[in-house]
């Protein structure tokens, strides 16, 4: 027996993202009301922030995206 493939809705909000004490701005990405990470818009780069630190730089917001829905896949 398989399963069904369960599609599940990402929302991309703009907002402004705490990193190292400051404001930036940024993008929020949440299923449905749960938070799943945040994405700050630093020097024309994309930086994935995890508890107020950057963690890693991406060249593109899809790539950031990716990375954020990954890391919430393989934790929860």
């Amino acid at each position: 027996m398989s399963k069904k493939d369960k599609k599940i809705a990402v929302e991309i909000t703009d907002s402004q993202v705490a990193v190292s004490g400051s404001q930036v701005a940024g993008y929020h990405l949440t299923i449905g009301k749960k938070n799943i990470g945040e994405i700050a818009e630093i020097d024309e780069k994309f930086a994935v922030v995890e508890k107020g630190e950057i963690t890693i730089f991406f060249k593109t917001l899809e790539k950031a995206v990716e990375s954020v829905i990954e890391n919430y896949n393989l934790t929860h």
